[in-house]
């Protein structure tokens, strides 16, 4: 289940979790968890401040939604129930500070340089997203993964920090059910 130190694999897993795996089978596991129905006006900056277990939000969006702590890990189900993406984060402020996930890609983890990474293999801002993409040698993206992080010229990115990754796999959120 969930693991804090487990390596980021693209489009495959991160945090304990595989991409593909049902909602129920996730929430039977769940030990410490809350249940929400989304509806407006609610807060979800307050709920997730207050949260130290599993949060379980429904209602937002096509499908159901968990988030671990204060979002470290943050997982987005499909309309029909399969895991389809995978959020691991730093956690810069707030109580847990410098707790945030601890696994990595490449050996780069959260909270690290994003150079770590862009002086290993060739990335690309998308602004609609605001993360970084991998590509392939044609300038492509390369789907399973995407950086979090402040967009920023390649000079900078020695000092732009990783703030999370992304690992997905945007098929299942196609997929009919």
């Amino acid at each position: 289940m969930l693991d804090l130190h487990a390596p980021i694999e693209p489009g495959k897993s991160a945090a304990g979790f595989e991409i593909g795996q049902l909602l129920s089978d996730i929430e039977s596991e769940l030990k410490d968890r809350r249940d929400v129905t989304y509806v407006p006006g609610f807060d979800l900056n307050a709920a997730l401040s207050a949260n130290a277990g599993a949060l379980v939000i429904r209602g937002m969006g096509s499908g159901a939604s968990i988030h671990f702590g204060q979002d470290v890990v943050r997982l987005i189900f499909s309309s029909d129930g399969r895991l389809g993406c995978i959020y691991v984060f730093d956690q810069k402020s707030g109580t847990h500070q410098g707790m945030g996930y601890l696994g990595s890609y490449k050996g780069v983890g959260t909270g690290e340089p994003l150079s770590k990474l862009t002086d290993l293999e060739p990335y690309e801002y998308d602004d609609g997203d605001e993360m970084y993409y991998r590509l392939d040698a044609a300038g492509d993206y390369l789907p399973g993964l995407a950086i979090a992080a402040n967009n920023a010229e390649v000079s900078e990115h020695g000092s732009t920090l990783i703030d999370g990754y992304c690992v997905h796999d945007w098929t299942v959120f196609n997929a009919k059910s």
